[in-house]
């Protein structure tokens, strides 16, 4: 198999992840990891290497290759995920015969312990997105970090999931991530932010129930992505500025703040959509030991 027909085929690898909804940052990193391979593979065994030659020997002495460039576990692990869905789909689409990397084990290391935004960084987060011209970075920002969605399920939230009165105010969100699905209570800052943009989104407060066309466009009419709210948070979070600030940091501040007054770590749970607690536990321990210091 040529060089020519291997890129061919990380193309259209590419072009599968896009179909299944990966993120941009998931298939550049893949497709990194797939190029930093193939010029292993043609380094090892010559420039014609063939894909369907490969053994679970050659991606073990890849994984031993990385190893010693000093690449940490997390960003070996994701290469092995890499090779892994990549050797699955050339299965599939007939380059290869069997999945090389279908049970290669990755590396064990110790779990990274969740980014929380000090109090006084999330309320001048929260702040800059309120100046904000548009209502729509007000009502992103609030919303993550008051009710602790994720963005994709930001994202997917529609006009007949909001559930207004003058007393309180409740989204419906659909799991994204399974089949699970719960009401988020909204604090009395995001829901002003949320009214703001309805008004401007031109949508009622009491919108109905079956209206499915997405809540949350951007500002030249288009659906909101998990991309977009990517940059927005980051956008603003520069404004503040703050570096390096992202959706799941802002989902990690809610959980904290919940914890840290007094809630179950159960609660906490249902109201993040998740079923394990050990992220929680994790993060309930830092705050404890912090305290303690």
């Amino acid at each position: 198999m040529s060089g020519q027909q291997v890129i061919e085929i990380q193309q259209a690898f590419e072009a599968y992840l896009t179909q299944q909804g990966k993120h941009l940052n998931t298939i550049r990193s893949y497709a990194n990891d797939l190029r930093q391979f193939s010029q292993w593979c043609g380094n090892t065994f010559g420039e014609e290497f063939t894909l369907a030659e490969l053994t679970r020997s050659d991606v073990q002495d890849f994984r031993t290759f990385l190893l010693t460039r000093n690449s940490s576990p997390a960003s070996v692990n994701r290469k092995i995920t890499a090779l892994r869905q990549f050797f699955e789909f050339c299965v599939q689409s007939g380059a290869m015969n069997s999945n090389p990397a279908a049970d290669i084990s990755g590396i064990n290391a110790e779990p990274r312990a969740p980014i929380v935004l000090p109090r006084k960084d999330a309320l001048l987060l929260a702040r800059t997105a309120e100046r904000n011209p548009g209502p729509l970075e007000a009502a992103v920002i609030l919303l993550l970090l008051h009710s602790g969605l994720r963005s994709t399920e930001l994202c997917a939230i529609t006009v007949g999931d909001v559930h207004m009165t003058p007393r309180e105010a409740r989204l419906f969100i659909k799991g994204v991530r399974g089949k699970t699905t719960r009401f988020v209570y909204l604090s009395s800052r995001a829901q002003n932010a949320l009214r703001q943009y309805m008004r401007w989104r031109g949508v009622a407060i009491m919108a109905k129930r079956l209206r499915k066309e997405p809540l949350f466009i951007t500002y030249d009419g288009t659906a909101l992505t998990q991309q977009a709210v990517d940059q927005l948070v980051k956008r603003i979070g520069r404004t503040a500025g703050l570096s390096d600030i992202t959706p799941s940091m802002l989902r990690n501040t809610f959980a904290a703040s919940a914890l840290q007054s007094g809630k179950p770590l159960e609660t906490v749970a249902r109201v993040l959509g998740v079923s394990s607690l050990k992220t929680l536990q994790r993060l309930k321990g830092d705050m404890d030991e912090e305290r303690e210091q």
